[in-house]
């Protein structure tokens, strides 16, 4: 039986800033198998603002963003696995920009928790309410629900339904990017699900993917994911990218629809960053 630990007081104080983060799950080698879902809710329930999870090395890093106001918010999460493989510490440190190789424009303001609280001995199948953001004039606040997991596991929590389009996840788990055959980039440890994911190339741009079409947001049909592998072409080049693990769900070829941002950059000049969010939304705003 899953239970939930409250860790309070780690609220940070911020007008209007709120984001929705739900069903993202992160790991990476260093986690030894382990890996952690995020949910982020709102309580009462808000406004959603663009955010999600970027996995590092041997970390992650969530952020969230408010352009509206030149506000974002985030940390560092990071995790220790027991010997025995049941139980993990789990870790909330202070963003790190440099790790995460995101930065933001002149005016932009970075809110910080006062506390990064260490959570010890937190078991697989637990999750721990984490208490982020609170709007001083609403009362509304923002909450990390983070459960340990293992790689592979059955999430027995809530009652099964039938399969929808709804339900449709990619997963990035150490991707390697040909570009017209070559080797152009790759992460050789962690990876990132959600209902799109995103990859940037520098001189490309991003690349946001999804399963679902919705021309609203600017998503076209352009390739195809089968497998542990997915195709897709720009401005004549081929664009592939190989996983270890499957990368959709099912054993049949579906088509990819893409979201070219030719402008967009992650900062500090990195060639090459990956990510994933619960929405298309979350990534490229509403409209």
């Amino acid at each position: 039986m899953s239970r939930t630990r409250a860790i309070c007081g780690v609220f940070a104080t911020a007008a209007g800033l709120f984001a929705q983060v739900g069903g993202l799950t992160v790991s990476n080698q260093a986690w030894k198998g382990l890996e952690i879902r995020f949910e982020t809710k709102i309580e009462p329930p808000g406004t959603l603002l663009p955010g999600g999870v970027i996995a590092g090395p041997d970390r992650a890093h969530h952020i969230i963003n408010d352009a509206a106001h030149k506000r974002a918010f985030g940390y560092d999460i990071g995790l220790d696995p027991a010997p025995n493989g049941q139980t993990a510490q789990i870790r909330i440190e202070r963003w790190n920009p440099a790790a995460s190789r995101v930065t933001f424009d002149a005016g932009w303001t970075f809110l910080e928790l006062p506390q990064y609280p260490v959570i010890p001995n937190v078991k697989v199948g637990e999750t721990v309410a984490l208490d982020l953001l609170v709007n001083s004039s609403t009362g509304q606040k923002v909450v990390d629900y983070l459960t340990l997991q293992r790689h592979g596991d059955i999430d027995l929590r809530s009652a099964p339904h039938d399969f929808t389009v709804a339900d449709a996840e990619l997963t990035l788990a150490e991707p390697r990017v040909f570009l017209n055959g070559k080797l152009e980039a790759e992460e050789s440890a962690g990876g990132m699900s959600g209902a799109v994911t995103w990859l940037y190339l520098e001189g490309h741009g991003r690349f946001v993917l999804s399963l679902i079409p919705n021309d609203k947001l600017g998503f076209v049909r352009n390739g195809v994911v089968s497998r542990n592998g997915l195709l897709f072409h720009d401005r004549g080049a081929e664009f592939r990218v190989e996983c270890d693990s499957r990368i959709a769900p099912g054993s049949r070829t579906y088509n990819l629809y893409v979201r070219q941002e030719r402008e967009w950059r992650p900062g500090n000049g990195a060639p090459f960053r990956f990510g994933s969010a619960d929405s298309a939304e979350l990534v490229v705003g509403k409209k």
